[in-house]
């Protein structure tokens, strides 16, 4: 390329810098603030204003962009609405709204997404790949020195390299699927390697939700690889059982996979593991029940929740079987969570997005190898999605910002191709009205 590259081959997709920084760190970075403003709040507003700058700079004329779709832009006003209903400490409210407020990061994405040429998609992976080896490497110092980690500097009420096992995990395997994606150029002595690695550090880690997702992302990215014309080949089923097999055999050797076995009663977990496991999920499922009970216990509250603000944790006691006063707002689901603040207006509105997106993956699956900004979005949502139906993900920054991001060029990307594909096709009828 010569110094007269485009504009559009030169940027990134907007918002990637957020997105990468939450991507290397996790939780313990997104506790890094300058007075009361976070480290996440700050680039993303960083990010806006540079996007607002560079339409209003620029003179070169796009087509038809097309944005993440209705049902985000109805989550945003659902979550507006409540927030004008706020009473007391706004801070606390603003606390319980951030994390729905985050899903405005789809629309930098989208539109960046159909503006940005090739080569700006490419360099918006590379950097987004740099982050999820510089997660790799830092993980791998705290599970090999755990002591060298409890001497670092604290960052909030979490520490620097301090593992957030159900995130953390589930990032590692994003970075694993991405991998195993880049088999396919050959450079297998790079790309195995890494794939290894990240998935060895995710069995090292006890966490089942993590475990669950890391194993989706390996199992998506070899039906991607394995996917051709739009079906599933007998090698995509192939590959699959295979994958299946290996994790059958790997995981009663790993910590997650004991604690996600005991669940079964397998007698081979220790009397501890199997306490441990069960303690958390009846504590859970207690918490969850006693949540939806208290959101449908009022007509108002089941309409359009308790809003932001009302810890409906405390007030429902749902907090007692997963600490009280320990500062959880979140009853571990974030379905529930967003039921409980908004109510089912909100839950109708987001069960609706997750199955959109949802299905977007399951159409792109198939269709063989996507490039690879998309096959990336696939990975990321899929992964955070199931953690964030056992843990706090979608209600935290780190969790909230890929996703969305991520969610954002999924959907344009199938708007934009369904656009194309009522051109192409009106433009076939009037071919052959013109050839009759």
């Amino acid at each position: 390329m010569s110094g007269q590259e485009p504009a559009a081959e030169r940027q990134l997709i907007a918002g990637v810098v957020v997105v990468a920084v939450l991507l290397t760190g996790g939780r313990w970075i997104s506790h890094m603030h300058v007075g009361p403003l976070y480290i996440g709040d700050i680039l993303l507003c960083a990010a806006f204003l540079h996007a607002i700058g560079s339409r209003l700079s620029s003179q070169k004329r796009h087509g038809r962009v097309y944005g993440p779709g209705i049902l985000v832009a109805l989550l945003l006003l659902a979550a507006g609405f409540r927030l004008l209903a706020v009473q007391g400490d706004v801070q606390t409210a603003a606390r319980d709204a951030a994390p729905f407020v985050y899903v405005s990061i789809a629309y930098l994405s989208a539109g960046a997404y159909q503006r940005v040429g090739d080569r700006g998609r490419e360099r918006t992976v590379r950097l987004i790949h740099g982050a999820l080896l510089l997660h790799l490497g830092w993980m791998l110092v705290a599970t090999l020195a755990p002591e060298f980690v409890a001497t670092l500097p604290e960052v909030g009420n979490t520490r620097v390299f301090e593992i957030r096992t159900d995130f953390d995990v589930a990032v590692l395997g994003v970075l694993a699927g991405l991998s195993i994606l880049r088999l396919r150029r050959g450079r297998i002595w790079l790309h195995a390697p890494v794939a290894i690695t990240a998935l060895a550090t995710g069995l090292a880690q006890v966490n089942r939700a993590g475990l669950i997702s890391c194993c989706a992302c390996v199992l998506v990215a070899i039906l991607i690889r394995a996917g051709r014309n739009g079906r599933l080949t007998v090698r995509a089923v192939l590959l699959g059982a295979l994958a299946v097999l290996v994790v059958v055999v790997v995981l009663p050797l790993s910590p997650a996979g004991q604690r996600l076995l005991v669940l079964d009663g397998r007698a081979a977990a220790s009397q501890k593991l199997t306490e441990g496991a069960e303690g958390t999920k009846r504590a859970r499922l207690i918490a969850w029940e006693r949540s939806v009970t208290y959101t449908l216990d009022d007509p108002v509250r089941s309409a359009v929740g308790v809003g932001f603000g009302p810890d409906f944790l405390q007030l429902s006691n749902a907090d007692l079987p997963i600490a009280r006063g320990m500062g959880v707002r979140s009853p571990h689901n974030y379905l529930i969570t967003t039921f409980a603040r908004l109510g089912f207006v909100g839950l109708t509105i987001v069960v609706a997005l997750l199955a959109s997106l949802l299905t977007i993956v399951i159409r792109t699956v198939p269709r063989g190898v996507p490039d690879e900004l998309t096959s990336l979005c696939v990975l990321l949502v899929i992964s955070l999605l199931i953690v964030s139906l056992l843990g706090v993900i979608l209600e935290s920054p780190f969790g909230a910002a890929p996703f969305f991001w991520a969610a954002g060029i999924l959907l344009a990307g199938e708007r934009s191709r369904r656009a194309r594909g009522r051109q192409n096709a009106e433009q076939k009828v009037i071919h052959q009205k013109a050839t009759v």
